[in-house]
């Protein structure tokens, strides 16, 4: 039991970093985009990436030769970081980071259902209420600009939605490489590599130059060091000592860095009704996890 509890505990280190750094990205992020697209946002801050990280993953195949599978890594590469970011910066530009943290954290909702059908995991009565409660926060969530009187109501439940479908995309990759025991540092090197390509085709599409603005450059180099580098390599670390839908549940942690940086820094206002319906997510996660 001992050497359990210290596995646990380090579990829990790597993501509670993981949740921290994640949680401080909304509004670091909704910042910059308004000094800059997010292909070029995702584009640099890959690109700057994958060259800090390059050193360490050479070191890391020095030190274990394993086989590498390159098919199933770029997949889960492609899952995990471009289509995975494209519908949540796309969506962040037009919601608010208080709704769009409390959003990309219902993601252990997907994780656990996942887990249930590709993990076999066990998932309790208790714990299947727990996640209709948090559904239906998140339902309300995602409709609560409808009830703002907002003219831009309908662009931010488009902003939720797109979101949802983070969380959707993310979920299928936390899963499969949970299933598949991939190795958490070649994981993280090929995620960042192909998502150079994949972010310089979409600079393309928009036609947009390669000037940056100075004030986005603060909020690219945190996310290309913080949010990808420690972030990601963090929640891979964490995620592989416990169950997928454990690890999940750190996610709900996000919004608690997201919404005081959010409301002190961008003056966002946190609505009576986002507080209703954070208040349900929340009671839907205790009775699910309590046990």
């Amino acid at each position: 039991m001992p050497a359990l509890s210290k596995t646990r505990f380090k579990a829990y280190s790597f993501l509670l970093l993981n949740a921290a750094l994640w949680g401080f990205a909304p509004p670091i992020i909704k910042y910059s985009l308004g000094y800059t697209s997010p292909a070029i946002f995702l584009f640099i801050r890959y690109l700057l990436a994958t060259l800090i990280f390059f050193p360490i993953f050479l070191l890391h195949r020095t030190r274990n030769h394993s086989k590498i599978s390159y098919k199933r890594i770029l997949l889960l590469a492609l899952l995990g970081t471009p289509l995975t970011l494209l519908p949540l910066f796309y969506g962040l530009g037009v919601t608010t980071s208080i709704e769009a943290s409390i959003l990309e954290a219902c993601s252990p909702i997907f994780i656990i259902l996942g887990s249930l059908i590709y993990l076999k995991e066990t998932v309790t009565k208790k714990e299947w209420s727990g996640v209709l409660i948090a559904v239906a926060g998140t339902l309300l969530l995602v409709a609560e600009p409808l009830f703002s009187g907002s003219p831009m109501s309908s662009l931010s439940i488009k902003g939720n939605l797109l979101i949802i479908l983070s969380d959707i995309v993310w979920a299928s990759f936390l899963i499969l490489s949970k299933k598949t025991h991939s190795d958490p540092i070649v994981l993280s090197f090929f995620s960042f590599l192909i998502s150079i390509p994949f972010f310089f085709v979409m600079l393309l599409l928009e036609q947009s130059t390669f000037a940056v603005d100075p004030r986005a450059v603060p909020g690219i180099l945190y996310m290309a060091v913080g949010g990808s580098i420690i972030a990601f390599w963090a929640y891979q670390e964490g995620q592989k000592m416990i169950e997928a839908s454990e690890a999940a549940i750190f996610s709900y942690l996000k919004p608690i860095f997201t919404i005081p940086l959010a409301i002190l820094w961008l003056r966002e206002p946190l609505a009576p009704l986002t507080i209703i319906a954070t208040m349900i997510i929340i009671s839907g996660v205790y009775l699910s996890e309590k046990s």
